[in-house]
């Protein structure tokens, strides 16, 4: 168990580094003189790198070998980490942050294809869980840790704590991850790579310019368009090459295409639930970094058991019902934040955010198996790397729209600052989206993916 805990040690950079930036966006925005809002783009713009790289990830591993792919990305996170912490302006912050996610997008892919490839299908619950144990740590010690180091230091002090991780995982992967030699390498479509880069940076980053408050609606609208006809002849050029760069032909897969386009609404919650937790913390509770943190920590928290129920309830209600009814705890979890007051009790806000975790997790940990119950070996690259890019495309949406939301509440209510009123609304429209999995989930079989949870 040791190579699945190295490689979600490497995933727990990312999602630390991205729940600790959320409680650092109100001091940032102060050293930079713009409105905590806006620095949205500074999460987005990871997440837009993330999504332009993933593509290419099954290629890289396939034709350079998983372990050296494995090496280059986390020494290449470390060294934009450094960057992004002496940066000196916003567009070098933002230009670093994108060569972040470029690096980080080769981790969690290539670290399945490392894993995935060593065990039985009916052991990848099993490794799931274990692979997404030290990923949950993020969450968990990522807005305590970022508040405390808020409390004394400034927020380049973030990155640079990236930069230790990364020498420390760099070493454990040369000490304890064998090498893996590459496979029979397949050209590079460099054209396919284009046309879906194109389309997942142009949808995403359009939507993300939507979000901001200048006149960007014209330029966003063409940037989702071009987007679309970008992803549109991908699709064409997909099915007639021969080695496409990200294969859609496995969507044919059932569990694989349910669990990738519709899981998407529910995987914005990862990004969107911090962030709108941040700012009504901090923006409209008034409470410090490091007391919004702690507020937050709750929710990682019961990120780490949620993991646990996958396998027993499942295994009698099935996956799809499972995840079924968990679409509409999801709602209702995210939904009730909309009631938060400053008079709230410290102790229902934290038993609430406790709940919302515990059921995100199971619902991340029930997609993420599934996803994979009828792929074969040679289909996992594959099947890997789409997971990847469905989670990173939700992710930067899921700020985005967190952020059109509260505007528009700001519009309807008249408020000219982020309020607990202008975020209330927010927490609704975004806990509904996860309603919208069940339109895919009803339609698999009550059975799909019941030999990965069956008694031995």
């Amino acid at each position: 168990m040791i190579a699945p805990l190295i490689v979600g040690a490497a995933g727990f950079m990312q999602t630390f580094d991205s729940s600790a930036i959320t409680v650092a966006l109100p001091p940032m925005a102060v050293d930079f003189g713009v409105t905590a809002l806006s620095l949205n783009l500074v999460i987005t713009a990871y997440l837009i790198g993330a999504t332009t790289f993933l593509p290419v990830c099954g290629w890289a591993a396939e034709r350079f070998g998983a372990r050296r792919i494995f090496l280059f990305a986390i020494a290449g996170f470390g060294l934009a980490s450094l960057a992004c912490a002496i940066s000196t302006s916003l567009p070098l912050l933002i230009a670093a942050r994108i060569i972040q996610g470029c690096m980080g997008a080769l981790l969690i892919p290539v670290g399945r294809i490392i894993i995935f490839r060593a065990v039985p299908r009916s052991e990848v619950v099993k490794a799931a869980s274990m692979l997404t144990l030290p990923v949950m740590f993020g969450p968990l010690l990522g807005p305590t840790v970022g508040g405390l180091l808020l409390s004394v230091g400034p927020w380049q002090s973030l990155f640079l704590l990236n930069v230790f991780m990364a020498l420390l995982g760099y070493w454990s992967i040369c000490k304890f991850i064998d090498d893996i030699p590459p496979d029979e390498p397949r050209p590079l479509d460099l054209k396919g790579y284009v046309l879906i880069a194109l389309a997942l940076v142009g949808i995403s980053y359009g939507i993300s310019m939507a979000a901001q408050e200048n006149d960007s609606l014209l330029p966003a609208l063409a940037l989702v368009v071009g987007g679309l006809v970008s992803g549109a002849l991908y699709w064409h050029h997909c099915r007639t090459q021969e080695h496409p760069i990200l294969d859609l032909k496995v969507l044919h897969l059932p569990t694989v295409y349910v669990t990738n386009v519709g899981g998407i609404f529910h995987r914005m919650l990862v990004s969107a639930g911090p962030f709108l937790l941040a700012l009504l913390f901090q923006l409209g509770f008034g409470l410090s970094p490091a007391a919004a943190g702690g507020l937050i920590f709750a929710v990682a928290l019961g990120s780490c058991f949620g993991r646990f129920i996958v396998t027993p309830v499942a295994r009698i209600t099935g996956f799809r019902n499972f995840l079924a009814i968990n679409c509409v705890a999801l709602f209702l979890s995210m939904a009730i934040c909309a009631l938060f007051t400053p008079q709230t009790p410290y102790l229902v806000i934290l038993a609430v955010l406790f709940v919302q975790g515990f059921i995100r997790s199971a619902q991340i940990i029930g997609m993420l198996s599934l996803s994979y119950a009828e792929a074969s070996d040679r289909e996992l690259a594959q099947v890997s790397t789409i997971t990847s890019v469905s989670q990173q495309f939700s992710l930067s949406i899921g700020i985005a729209v967190s952020v059109i939301a509260v505007h528009a509440a700001q519009k309807m209510l008249g408020e000219p600052d982020v309020s607990v009123a202008a975020l209330g609304p927010a927490f609704v429209i975004v806990g509904a989206l996860c309603l919208l999995p069940l339109l895919w989930l009803m339609r698999l079989p009550s059975d799909a993916g019941q030999h990965l949870v069956a008694a031995k």
